[in-house]
């Protein structure tokens, strides 16, 4: 059928009409940000800060650094949430070297609480367990969690008590929650992770904390992890840059609002009062710089691992991190 000229006019300026509103309404960049429980989300969004976003943010909840890193290498998110030394154990035990530019993974970002009466990770003890020092663990069930600085935890205080894992009975399970359990019931003496799954034992007294991270030089930061492919397409780190700056408003928005995390911890995350009260002090944190001196930090935690056989091969941990979103976290650091 032929258009007559009267329509053939219409149409083409329909079309030049069009042309603008077809574009503004091309789908946002999507950005799938792993996180292991759905705390970080949870106060996120109760935060407002993801309001007018220019990109569309999916959360994928993995339990554990094992299964973030998974996921990341599956290309099922693009973001993973982790310990600072998750990528050390991953570098460590590689298949191939790690080099600048062929390295799949890079953290992006990192924050932690730096108030002293709530330290990041620690080596608790149950008091039934008789463990007074160090050398004590000798032969004591110890209960962890593989990957990530809970995994640091437990390995940098087996080497200062001078223990191997021939000396112990360990206990590796899938996430920090999983290890906590086991502790908390009794079926394991010693416990590595973060003090929040088990405050309740610390509280009543059944169980004390023996070492905690900063004993044993760990920076303790949780951090992002993005995949390289992510950091190289334009658009996403655009993206990611944007996310970051918002969850960094967040951490201001957190601070004078705990009473409305705790609340968000008791409804949505089923926690106890005690629980929940801790817990939201805990994770009041701020971004801290990727700079010279936390990769130096690092560098110090990947060599002793080496000269322990943790890991297989020395690594070069500056390859692990970039320093571009900085601007974003820390403005002006």
């Amino acid at each position: 059928m032929s258009l007559s000229r009267r329509r053939l006019a219409a149409l083409t300026a329909a079309a030049t009409l069009a042309g603008p509103f077809a574009r503004a309404q091309e789908p946002k960049v999507r950005l799938i940000v792993g996180t292991q429980d759905i705390a970080l989300q949870e106060t996120v969004n109760a935060s407002g800060v993801l309001e007018g976003a220019p990109f569309e943010l999916q959360w994928a909840t993995l339990p554990g650094p094992a299964a973030q890193l998974s996921g990341l290498y599956s290309k099922a998110i693009d973001v993973g949430l982790m310990g600072d030394t998750s990528l050390i154990i991953e570098q460590g035990r590689a298949r191939t070297d790690w080099t600048e530019g062929n390295q799949p993974l890079q953290i992006v970002a990192g924050w932690r609480n730096l108030d002293p009466a709530y330290p990041p990770i620690v080596t608790a003890v149950r008091t039934a367990a008789h463990i007074d020092t160090l050398e004590d663990l000798r032969g004591k069930k110890w209960a962890y969690n593989f990957g990530g600085f809970n995994y640091l935890q437990y390995i940098l205080t087996r080497i200062k008590a001078g223990l191997k894992t021939s000396d112990i009975e360990p206990v590796q399970l899938v996430d920090t929650y999983a290890a906590a359990a086991a502790f908390n019931s009794g079926r394991a003496d010693v416990f590595s992770g973060g003090p929040g799954p088990i405050i309740e034992s610390l509280n009543k007294g059944s169980a004390r904390l023996l070492v905690i991270s900063d004993d044993l030089g760990i920076p303790s930061l949780t951090v992002f992890a993005a995949r390289s492919d992510v950091l190289r397409d334009e658009a996403k780190s655009r993206a990611l840059a944007d996310f970051l700056n918002r969850v960094r408003l967040h951490w201001t928005w957190y601070a004078p609002n705990v009473p409305a995390v705790e609340r968000i911890l008791i409804e949505k995350m089923k926690q106890t009062p005690e629980k929940a009260r801790y817990v939201a002090a805990y994770n009041s944190s701020v971004f801290r710089p990727l700079d010279d001196d936390l990769v130096r930090r690092e560098q110090h935690i990947a060599d002793v691992l080496f000269e322990s056989g943790d890991i297989a091969r020395k690594i070069d941990v500056n390859i692990e991190f970039t320093r571009r979103f900085n601007p974003a976290t820390v403005p002006g650091a």
